[in-house]
């Protein structure tokens, strides 16, 4: 199988040049149905949901060999599995997964479906148990595991949605059988279309196959389709009832028993119409019985007469008429007046009560002559040239029913042939096969409530799916049908070459296809930002920031605000403390620093003396000392500061405890208040260790019992406090004077400087910058006197002395940059497919985005300020 999986991986795969992100593939794995006819089982997986579709039995095998490769995939993975019809092909294996299996998903089928299946499941446990010959098939599930399965199956109505675990379902008519269905599944925005067994045709009782308005579901992306008669063509249908009458006609005239291998239920119901309304209009022909065997055929004759509204306007007609007969007869209730109570049509339970004389039109079961009633009758009948079989529906490859439209001289014998109830179906133990010559005739007529190969292709092109999927047919038929379909779309292409191409798969039992889709993400805006007006075109600029909610599939954009409302969701709120000792620094000197990195702080609870709110050392510390002096008693070791709080940058707020010394830092947890928290923090820490602050240290904590001496000390420690950080400015008494401290930032060589700044911006960008070679000469207009701003500026000058004058140009300003310092003319910076060029000489940002200039250009002056100015201001620099 692996080889297999990995063969049919490789032939389906697409040819994009684009790598495909594996979230991005559908996985289809056939584990039945695949080029051959029977025990339909697939696996879809997309965006981590499964889905499996049908799980059937092979009618043609026995034991495990006819069950689907369930040991290929987890079960226990699987989230639904949806059953389209009761047929055994479809649905037989149902009980296996659900008893025998790890399989804890969910399973849905139609109401009329799951009515039929209990009966039709249960019938074929019994027969298979005494008809099998071996004890192979016994030992799958017996009649108990089914009826226990059966509280875990659960019904849907047609073209009704509904979600499963994030994977929506809608089940369309599909006109196969009662209750049969097309289901439309979407995963992620992905649209699957699954049509199981259908038909496009109108006939006596059910409604035609629908096909999904894409106004309302939208694009169909992946049709997974049936194959079963390839391209094949039947006759019109009333040339086929016609047909098949006149060969029941002929048989019973020459005196013959008429044959009809059908199923229980589904075709043999249309063909009880067809007989009950020919026999109704002929007279001389009901005389002849017409005879429908089975018990579990009469049983489930209740279910049509339940599901009446499911059907088509035919049966709803006559539902009516007879109705109306019953009252004016007098049947108030109208008791057996239904379009399923028919009056020439007789139910036979068992052969034993069956007087085998004289010509009848029998309708038995199983439809393809494997074992049953249909088998110990043909084995009767079929010496008897008089006789003759009619064949209506689909046969199986490696079936009686497959083999006896070759019509061969004789057929093997397999059943005792006695008409015992208790021994109907036991086949024949012998080691040598008993053959029994056949003279009957053999006809066959296509009433198999499948799709033509015509029908089939004109509702695949109606659908115009760009991936299509081929199961449930034989591989030649399957074959011809994806060449057909190829065939058609060269055609298409060759018409116009805009069309879509369409690709068909036919894979093998055991194939994985993988299909890449490329689906649009949406996210829907709602709540607050709802109200904020669209951004018009591409050339609108303006962004939408919000909070992406993600339920299943779903996308919502919300303000933080709305997520209770919209989503169900709570948010919380971390407040973050942060508890620093400083027992050198003042809180004037702490003030300073944090205004030097951060600007303007406010302070909170304090009417500030500054207007603008500026803070100067000098001031502050003379503040301190006449506090000090005015508060400081004789026997006093420590001065007594009030608390103070202020906030940094809108979002930090930071108390001082006065005497203590202690700094509480609070802020509201997130990723930009957690930088300039830690921001605040390495401030702290270096002022802590500053000159001025070790220095008013070791003068203070002198201790005197002196006052005068005392408070001398304390004044001039901090006047050697406040000459230092005046120092820091390079001023002294108003004075500019050599610094007497040098700060390591602030005097960089510009070449250091430069280096700081590109480390600063790498790290923002990453690997996204480039300098720029070429020197701008655009904003100079003259150079010895003449214009070089524009080349046209003298119409007798050639193009040679405008390139002349553009390279003198850029060599003096190469030469002015490095006089200054500045190693290359600027930066370029690459986001995404935006591209910003930073001219270094004045931090000129050019940028096509104003979203991206607004925000390169807020990285790149906080890099100046926070490595220090860029450039000297001598020398014409515009740092």
């Amino acid at each position: 199988m692996a080889t297999k999986r990995k063969a049919a991986a490789m032939s389906g795969a697409t040819e994009d040049e684009d790598p495909v992100d594996p979230s991005d593939e559908l996985t289809f794995i056939g584990l039945g149905g695949c080029q051959e006819v029977g025990r339909s089982c697939h696996v879809l997986q997309y965006k981590g949901k499964i889905v499996m579709l049908d799980a059937g039995m092979h009618t043609g095998r026995e034991g495990m060999a006819a069950m689907p490769y369930f040991d290929d995939f987890d079960l226990g993975t699987v989230d639904i599995l949806l059953i389209s019809h009761f047929h055994l092909d479809h649905a037989a294996a149902l009980p296996y997964v659900l008893s025998k299996t790890n399989f804890q998903g969910r399973v849905f089928m139609t109401h009329p479906t799951k009515a039929i299946y209990k009966w039709l499941i249960q019938d074929s446990v019994r027969v298979s148990n005494t008809s099998s010959t071996s004890d192979q098939r016994t030992s799958l599930y017996t009649e108990a595991d089914h009826m226990s399965t059966l509280p875990k199956i659960e019904t849907i109505d047609f073209y009704t949605t509904h979600t499963i675990n994030g994977i929506q379902v809608t089940p369309y008519p599909a006109g196969h059988v009662l209750g049969a269905a097309m289901f439309l599944i979407n995963i992620a925005g992905l649209n699957i279309f699954f049509t199981g067994d259908y038909s496009t045709e109108q006939d006596r009782h059910l409604v035609a196959a629908a096909v999904p308005d894409p106004k309302k579901v939208g694009k169909i992306d992946l049709l997974i389709s049936e194959s079963t008669f390839g391209i094949s063509t039947a006759p019109p249908r009333e040339e086929r009832e016609f047909g098949l009458l006149k060969s029941i006609t002929n048989i019973v005239n020459r005196g013959g028993k008429v044959l009809m291998p059908v199923f229980a239920l589904g075709r043999a119901q249309e063909l009880l119409l067809i007989l009950e309304d020919y026999w109704a209009r002929h007279p001389d022909l009901q005389k002849v019985p017409i005879y429908y065997t089975g018990q579990t055929a009469r049983k489930c004759m209740v279910v049509y007469q339940t599901y009446i509204n499911a059907m088509n306007d035919n049966i709803k007609r006559i539902f009516r008429e007879r109705m109306a007969e019953a009252e004016a007869a007098g049947n108030a209730k109208g008791l057996s007046s239904g379009p399923w109570d028919f009056r020439h049509v007789r139910s036979l339970r068992s052969l034993d009560r069956f007087d085998d004389i004289g010509s009848c039109v029998m309708l038995a079961s199983p439809g393809m002559l494997q074992s049953g009633m249909s088998r110990i009758l043909l084995e009767r009948w079929a010496p008897d040239q008089r006789n003759g079989v009619v064949m209506t529906g689909y046969n199986v490859e490696g079936t009686m029913g497959r083999t006896i439209l070759s019509e061969p001289d004789q057929i093997p014998a397999i059943m005792s042939g006695t008409t015992n109830a208790q021994t109907i179906g036991r086949r024949n133990r012998d080691d040598e096969a008993v053959m029994i010559p056949r003279r009957c005739s053999v006809e066959e007529f296509s009433f198999a409530a499948h799709v033509t190969g015509k029908q089939n292709i004109d509702f695949i092109e109606a659908i115009h799916a760009p991936h299509v999927i081929l199961v449930h047919g034989e591989k030649s038929q399957a074959g011809r049908l994806k060449s057909r379909l190829l065939d058609n779309n060269s055609k298409r292409s060759a018409n116009n070459a805009e069309t879509q191409q369409t690709k068909v798969y036919s894979p093998e039992n055991g194939a994985e296809v993988k299909i890449p889709f490329r689906k649009d993400k949406i996210a829907k805006v709602v709540g607050r930002l709802a109200q904020i007006p669209a951004p018009q075109g591409p050339d609108d600029e303006r962004v939408i920031s919000g909070v992406m909610v993600q339920n299943g599939f779903k996308l919502s954009l919300m303000a933080p605000e709305d997520l209770r409302e919209y989503a169900g969701l709570t948010s919380t709120t971390v407040l973050c403390r942060q508890h620093i000792v400083l027992t050198a620094a003042t809180i004037e000197l702490i003030k300073w620093a944090l205004e030097g990195t951060f600007g303007a702080i406010e302070e909170i609870g304090q009417v500030k003396a500054e207007t603008n709110g500026d803070s100067h050392p000098e001031d502050g510390a003379k503040k301190e000392v006449e506090t000090k002096i005015e508060q400081e008693q004789a026997d006093e070791e420590f001065t007594s500061e009030p608390a103070r709080t202020f906030l940094v940058m809108g979002c930090i707020q930071l108390k001082w405890s006065g005497r203590d010394k202690e700094i509480e830092l609070e802020w509201e947890g997130n990723t930009m208040n957690d930088g300039i928290a830690d921001a605040v923090m390495s401030v702290l820490a270096t002022v802590e260790s500053t000159r001025a602050s070790v220095k008013f240290t070791q003068k203070d904590v002198k201790h005197h019992h002196h006052s005068h001496s005392h408070d001398h000390e304390t004044k001039e420690a901090l006047s050697e406090e406040i000459q230092i950080a005046k120092s820091t400015n390079g001023i002294t008494n108003g004075q500019a004077q050599p610094r007497a401290v040098r700060n390591q930032l602030a005097n960089l060589i510009p070449e250091e400087r430069f280096s700081r700044l590109t480390m600063f911006l790498e790290e923002q960008f990453g690997n996204n910058i480039d300098p720029i070679e070429t020197p701008r000469i655009s904003h100079l207009t003259q150079v010895d006197g003449k214009s070089l701003k524009d080349g046209n500026a003298d119409s007798d000058e050639d193009e040679e002395d405008v390139e002349e004058r553009n390279a003198a140009l850029m060599a003096s300003e190469r030469a002015r940059l490095a006089a200054l310092g500045i190693p290359v003319p600027g930066l370029q910076i690459k986001v995404d497919k935006v591209i910003a060029r930073l001219w270094l000489d004045d931090l000129t940002l050019e940028c096509p985005s104003k979203v991206w200039r607004e925000r390169i250009m807020a990285v790149v002056e906080r890099a100046v300020e926070t490595v220090a100015p860029l450039w000297s201001v001598g020398g014409g620099s515009r740092g």
